[in-house]
């Protein structure tokens, strides 16, 4: 099994974060959950359109970086007898440095990195226009440069392995913070961290990855600012999305009919 590619490869220069929930989830989940698993499909055909510059004669290597994960509650929708083990759950309101902070939010996390901004707007655009009206945008950061941790040589944090459930062996998780402030603070996870302009000043955006969800839970509370916003969310493997992307998760214990399958 292969994780996707865009969680272990560092962001291109230019990255676009999108954050979805959705009316009347429960009827729409699957068909949420097919059109994101073809987001990196979709993102390999732009890029051999989009990218066509280069010399034929020169190796081509992948100039796009696309990631989707899905929120909590689309995940036990669509697999409502066997939702991934650790905790994984939206993370509640709380207090945080005496402010408020509300419940993490979002139903699909999306994220495009690529060395042409304009190619991440054409794929976030037409992944909207698949979704209709029912998608409502709650956040949109348009990025650039950033720091970023080398989560190639730490993947044994971020992937899950074979010790669980074999059906999510390279899948991960991800916590989405986004802060007024651009004060910087330590983090033991890997993790992007991207600066945006606020008023007249500078916020903070962090993507914070795991194989564990209660770590980032843990991390989540444990800031010395309080966030305006944060998201929770599992990366299925390539796999995982395929599976989606032809009709449905049909592997063995993650299968809607799997509890009957047991018991057969």
């Amino acid at each position: 099994m292969q994780p996707q590619q865009g969680v272990l490869k560092p962001p291109r220069k230019h990255t676009l974060i999108q954050i979805y929930d959705f009316d009347s989830l429960p009827l729409i989940a699957m068909n949420v959950a097919r059109i994101g698993a073809q987001t990196p499909g979709m993102a390999c055909e732009l890029e051999s359109e989009f990218f066509n510059d280069r010399p034929k004669n020169k190796t081509k290597g992948s100039e796009v970086s696309a990631v989707v994960g899905f929120g909590p509650m689309v995940w036990i929708l669509i697999t409502p007898d066997a939702p991934v083990r650790g905790g994984f759950r939206s993370l509640d309101e709380t207090e945080i440095g005496g402010a408020e902070v509300s419940a993490t939010e979002g139903d699909m996390f999306f994220y495009f990195s690529s060395k042409k901004e304009e190619f991440n707007r054409i794929l976030a655009d037409k992944i909207k226009e698949q979704f209709g009206p029912s998608a409502n945008l709650i956040e949109e950061l348009v990025l650039e440069g950033g720091t970023h941790s080398d989560i190639a040589s730490e993947k044994e944090k971020v992937l899950l392995d074979s010790s669980g459930n074999l059906d999510t062996v390279q899948s991960s998780f991800v916590l989405t913070q986004k802060f007024k402030s651009d004060a910087n603070f330590f983090c033991d996870l890997p993790q992007h961290r991207f600066l945006y302009r606020v008023d007249s000043g500078l916020g903070a955006y962090t993507v914070t990855f795991s194989k564990n969800p209660e770590k980032l839970a843990n991390y989540a509370d444990d800031v010395p600012h309080p966030p305006v916003s944060r998201g929770l969310f599992f990366l299925p493997s390539l796999d995982l999305l395929t599976s989606l992307r032809m009709g449905g998760i049909r592997m063995g214990s993650l299968a809607i009919n799997a509890k009957w399958k047991e018991n057969s």
